[in-house]
């Protein structure tokens, strides 16, 4: 069968519409990335149904390395908020820690029981998601070794089931302690001075349209991209800074390729670049992975637990409260806002608690973990990516 464009671009989007399915049939525990992995094993590797060139073809492989990855981080940088990093400051330490851990662990038992290759490639997807897998990946393959990229997809796509169950576990031992304490009764104490760098005018109607928005995004993606090559800075933390400081001073809007309309094609695009050597394997050769996977997944787990847990404990924290904000690298948002509410519910229903009260425990869990989500997710193992993948085939 021959493929054309438009019709592989079709199947594409079907195996993660798919994905996305079943990954909202089970809240998040089976990601869509898992999905996509074994049915293009499935019929590519096992049944040769779909071609090897399926990504090629269908034109999505070459958005990410062509203009992809500049909007995807700036737009990242765009989405954080000074004030509520500001007030969470607490929570990125926790969270950082975490990804401290991994990294201690993997240099070290992790590298002892898989090798180098193996223990450092995995390092960024566990600590955060997608962009850090395609950093990663990309330096796999430009290794000539599509073994260890395949790897690192696996680790993005299968690191949820540990992480999830544990973090979900620990957030409502938590926040059963906190209410329990009588801590819902008190008012939260007021946050202190506000950042404020925005010196630009609300967006004009006549430049909020998709193509304002991709404009600014990619001048700015664009400027990002020359500073890091007159500095010799990491383009990934300068794509950061540049997105953060222009969504800040208004130069671009929060999540501005959401407002563009583009953010769904440039997730297809970032997942169908991540899923190419799974087009050509056989399960035997899906299955030889999974043992250092899961390997290197525990090995993280560990040290997210301790190192978490020992900076927590120097802001007071409870142990279950640092661990549920550690864990949030292995999934990030939209999971840790699921999480955080459904615990909320689970913690609240059934008891004698006002809206007001309600309100007060959501205040206290939802905020640490969408920032230590963020935090790990979208700068932490980002940055990680882009100083651990030249060192991993050196």
């Amino acid at each position: 069968m021959t493929f054309t464009p438009i019709l592989a671009f079709a199947v594409v989007a079907i195996v993660f519409a798919l994905g996305d399915l079943v990954a909202r049939k089970t809240k998040g525990i089976i990601s869509a990335f898992i999905v996509a992995i074994v049915l293009f094993v499935l019929f590519g590797g096992v049944l040769k149904v779909l071609p090897a060139d399926l990504m090629d073809t269908s034109g999505l492989n070459a958005i990410i390395p062509t203009f992809g990855m500049g909007l995807i981080l700036t737009n990242l940088g765009s989405t954080l908020d000074l004030n509520e990093l500001k007030k969470e400051w607490r929570t990125i330490l926790v969270a950082l820690a975490a990804v401290i851990g991994i990294l201690v662990l993997g240099f070290t038992l992790g590298q002892l029981i898989f090798g180098r290759e193996l223990a450092l490639s995995a390092l960024p997807p566990v600590s955060g998601g997608v962009v850090a897998t395609i950093i990663t990946s990309d330096a796999a393959t430009a290794a000539g070794r599509p073994d260890v990229a395949s790897y690192v997809a696996a680790v993005n796509a299968l690191q949820v089931i540990i992480g999830l169950p544990i973090s979900s576990f620990c957030l409502k031992k938590a926040a059963t302690k906190y209410a329990s304490e009588g801590n819902l009764k008190r008012a939260a104490e007021e946050g202190g001075r506000r950042i404020d760098l925005h010196f630009l005018p609300k967006t004009p109607k006549g430049l909020d349209s998709p193509f304002a928005h991709f404009a600014r995004l990619a001048l700015v993606a664009g400027l990002a991209e020359l500073a890091a090559s007159a500095t010799g800075l990491n383009a990934t933390i300068v794509y950061l800074l540049f997105g953060a400081l222009a969504s800040a001073t208004g130069v671009v809007d929060k999540n501005a390729l959401a407002k563009a309309g583009g953010d769904g094609v440039i997730l297809l695009a970032t997942y169908a670049y991540c899923s190419v050597s799974f087009l050509t394997m056989s399960f035997s050769q899906f299955a030889s992975i999974l043992v250092p996977v899961f390997g290197m997944l525990l090995i993280s787990a560990l040290g997210i637990t301790v190192f978490s847990m020992v900076v927590g404990k120097l802001f007071k924290w409870s142990p279950a409260l640092s661990i549920a904000a550690g864990f949030s690298c292995m999934f990030g948002y939209p999971i840790t806002y699921t999480v955080a509410m459904e615990v909320v519910q689970g913690v609240t229903d059934g008891g004698d608690y006002t809206e007001q009260e309600v309100q007060r425990l959501t205040d206290y869990v939802l905020p640490k973990m969408l920032i230590a989500g963020v935090t790990t997710v979208s700068v932490a193992s980002v940055v990680l990516a882009g100083v651990v993948a030249p060192m991993i085939f050196a």
